[in-house]
Parts: C-alpha cells; sequence; structure tokens
C-alpha cells in the first residue's frame, strides 16, 4: 500500500512539474508575441512619423516655391494683357519658358510622391529585414533573401505577421543548432490566387522529419501556421538540406494588386 502511495506521490508531483513547465512555456510564447506586436506598433509610429515630416516638407515646397512663383507669373500677365509692345511679347515670351519650368517642377514634386509610397519601409518588414541582419551576425552561412513588394502587410493582420515572424525566428535557431548550413534562403511570395508564402531553405545535413516532428519547435512552427490559417510543408533529406513551406491563404480584396 505504501509502494502505491509513493508511486502515485510521484505520479502527482510529475504531472504538477510538466504543468509548471507548459504554464512557463505559455507564458514565455505571450510575452514573445508582446514583444513582437510592441516591435510592430513602434515601427508604424516611426513610419508614420516620416510621412508626416515628407508630406509637411512637399506642402511647404508648394506653397513658398511653386504657389508663389505662379502667383508672381499671373500678376505679370495681367499687366500685360493691355499692352502689345515688342517688349510685352518678350515678357509673355518668359513667361511662357517659366510656366514650363513649374510644370517640370511640379512633375518632379509628383515623382517623388511616388518614389516616396515605394521606398518608405513597411513597419513589419523592417523588423524581418531586423531579424535577418542579426541572423547574418550569428551564423556564417550565405544569406539570401526576398520580400515581394507586392504585399501590401498594412492590410494583414498582425495575428498572422506575428506568426510568420516566430515561425522565420523558429526556424533559424533550428538552423543555427543544428543544420551546419552553407546557404540559407528566405522568401515571402504571394500569387494571384490570394496566398502568401513563407520558404526557408537551407542545404544543411536535413532531419527525418517524423521524428523531428515531435519537437517542441516544430510542433510551434506548425501551430502557428494552422493558427493564421495556414498549411505547413516540410521536407528534407540527409545531407541535402530541408525546405520549409508555409502558406497562409488570404482573402484577394485583403491585398492591394
Amino acid at each position: 500500500m505504501g509502494t502505491l502511495a509513493v508511486i502515485g506521490f510521484l505520479f502527482f508531483m510529475r504531472t504538477q512539474r510538466a504543468r509548471r513547465r507548459e504554464a512557463v512555456l505559455k507564458l514565455a510564447q505571450q510575452q514573445a508575441n508582446e514583444d513582437i506586436y510592441k516591435l510592430i506598433i513602434s515601427q508604424q509610429g516611426k513610419l508614420n512619423e516620416g510621412k508626416i515630416m515628407e508630406k509637411n516638407r512637399i506642402a511647404k515646397e508648394l506653397h513658398d516655391g511653386v504657389l508663389g512663383r505662379l502667383f508672381g507669373l499671373r500678376l505679370n500677365l495681367d499687366g500685360l494683357n493691355m499692352r502689345t509692345d515688342e517688349d510685352a511679347i518678350k515678357e509673355r515670351i518668359r513667361c511662357l519658358e517659366e510656366l514650363k519650368i513649374i510644370e517640370q517642377d511640379l512633375r518632379e514634386i509628383s515623382h517623388e510622391l511616388s518614389r516616396e509610397k515605394i521606398v518608405l519601409i513597411n513597419n513589419f518588414v523592417a523588423i524581418v529585414n531586423g531579424l535577418l541582419e542579426e541572423q547574418t551576425k550569428v551564423n556564417t552561412a550565405v544569406l539570401t533573401s526576398s520580400i515581394g513588394a507586392d504585399i501590401d502587410w498594412d492590410l494583414i493582420s498582425n495575428t498572422t505577421k506575428i506568426n510568420l515572424y516566430r515561425v522565420l525566428q523558429e526556424c533559424l535557431q533550428n538552423i543555427n543548432k543544428y543544420a551546419e548550413a552553407k546557404t540559407i534562403k528566405v522568401d515571402f511570395k504571394r500569387d494571384k490566387n490570394g496566398n502568401l508564402f513563407l520558404n526557408i531553405v537551407d542545404d544543411g545535413i536535413g532531419f527525418e522529419v517524423d521524428k523531428k516532428s515531435g519537437g517542441i519547435g516544430m510542433k510551434n512552427i506548425v501551430a502557428r501556421a494552422h493558427e493564421s490559417d495556414g498549411t505547413i510543408e516540410i521536407k528534407s533529406e540527409k545531407n541535402k538540406g530541408t525546405r520549409i513551406k508555409i502558406t497562409v491563404p488570404l482573402d484577394y480584396k485583403s491585398i492591394k494588386i
């Protein structure tokens, strides 16, 4: 009877330790999610501040430069309306040349606005690039990456962005610990069917997918893909590297064409 009691007590203690460990993991995961969410919000604030400063600069340039010159030309032309002498003709020609210059300046400002829209880095993309930059500091493997310019991250939920970031982070950590890879490739792409892809490929030593899939790290990757209503495809062969592909279906309206 005493032996059963001891076994029961040990089983109880083991169960309690497992529950505490699970609670700690959940708390750590929640904290990690909060950290990346804060990064996203912080970066969004910087992005918005940059947009406001650029808009104010262009508005000032329009007001103080272009509009002032147009006003001066209008006054000159008003004064020339009743004149037909040679000097008036020359002045009208000069005014027309000045209008052409202003037209070119307006075209340049328009191009600047277009460039600003393209050049301003999206907050999520900046965070991902920061992670990839850190990766190059801790691993000598050659890292190449691409992020589709046609993905409008502002219209994708923070939950999906957090999950994709954590999947990438977990995969890179696994590569650093186990893969012995010489090259790593990371791609974010989308197709015209409304799917977003995250592909992570390395040329490392590979692993047995069935055995590895039981680990906590791989379970987290799978869970995050499913939390975003996505699917995950894992392919790996011994000494032939690993490819992990996350597919997240998005409402076609959620991405600007």
